[in-house]
């Protein structure tokens, strides 16, 4: 007797916030799935017996859904007016390897925390990341950190005592701490993937306790198989719009894509949704910024002094000497 095989779209989706009401930000997964089939990439152990080896295509797809957690997690702790820090070694202090560059990035978020409490912060939230290897070849840092610290005092604490018991400090290197700005909807999306690009050697990132943390939830037959064909193989915006409306009322589709899933062999649609109040509330910022730049410069264009061209033409062809 053979078995019917039932296939159905899964929508898999991921929220910026555990709760799910209070979260502003959500990537949406859908995909073909068969309860029946097996998993189809074939996982073995190594000769010892403890590490697993993934092919090419399931390591792809961990690395997809480790960004995609990275840039959930970004959106749902940072935002305007917090830092985002460039940390740098001189010479005389660059590590040896990632293992003395750990210690030090973590005496420096203890000396933030210890700061922070004197200023009554009790739970300061920070991500770094710590690269290694790139054009240059040097190790070095960068972190999201609440902005509720001086700029002077977060980038003064990248340092070390010269000597112990003396205020006099040194330097470790460079600390660009820059208050984050909003230049359009996508802009904590391009701050995540600018940290997770692709590097020359190695990263990995770390945070604070106390961080709000992404959630998932799947649901199975959310549409039909003919709804799914016309949004994966023709692009149909509209269905997609209306997929949107039906199933994640009040959230604007701000990046959509389509792509071939290498594990399964099957079309995947990715959906990037933002909360429509919030879209319009950073549009608006945007607007407001470029008005007042534009009003800025038409200030400056006031004092410049008018050119007269006839004047200066009389005074070459009319003047003396000609």
């Amino acid at each position: 007797m053979s078995v019917v095989k039932r296939i159905n779209i899964r929508q898999r989706t991921f929220y910026s916030n555990t709760n799910i009401a209070k979260s502003d930000y959500r990537h949406v997964g859908l995909f073909q799935y068969n309860q029946q089939e097996d998993e189809p990439v074939r996982i073995t152990k190594t000769r010892n017996r403890k590490e697993k080896l993934t092919c090419p295509a399931k390591k792809t797809m961990n690395d997809k859904r480790s960004r995609l957690y990275f840039d959930l997690l970004v959106k749902g702790n940072f935002g305007e007016n917090d830092y985002f820090i460039s940390l740098t070694y001189s010479d005389p202090h660059l590590p040896a390897d990632e293992k003395e560059a750990e210690e030090k990035i973590k005496k420096y978020t203890r000396d933030l925390r210890r700061e922070a409490k004197k200023l009554g912060i009790q739970n300061l939230k920070y991500i770094y990341i710590t690269e290694a290897g790139g054009v240059k070849g040097r190790i070095h840092h960068h972190m999201l950190l609440d902005g509720s610290l001086p700029r002077d005092l977060v980038e003064g604490l990248w340092s070390k005592q010269i000597k112990p018991f003396r205020p006099e400090r040194e330097m470790l290197g460079w600390c660009n701490a820059k208050r984050i700005q909003i230049t359009g909807p996508d802009y904590l999306t391009r701050i995540s993937r600018y940290l997770t690009k692709d590097p020359q050697g190695r990263k990995r990132w770390k945070q604070s306790t106390g961080l709000i943390l992404p959630g998932t939830t799947k649901a199975d037959n959310i549409c039909s198989i003919k709804q799914f064909e016309q949004m994966s193989l023709f692009g149909n915006t509209i269905e997609l719009e209306k997929f949107v409306h039906q199933h994640h009322r009040g959230f604007i589709i701000t990046e959509s894509a389509t792509e071939l899933n290498e594990v399964t062999g099957q079309w995947y649609i990715r959906l990037h949704l933002m909360r429509k109040k919030l879209y319009m509330q950073t549009m608006a910022i945007c607007k407001a910024a470029e008005a007042a730049d534009i009003t800025s410069a038409e200030k400056e264009m006031q004092y410049i002094p008018e050119l007269k061209v006839n004047g200066i033409q009389g005074d070459l062809w009319g003047g003396t000497g000609w």
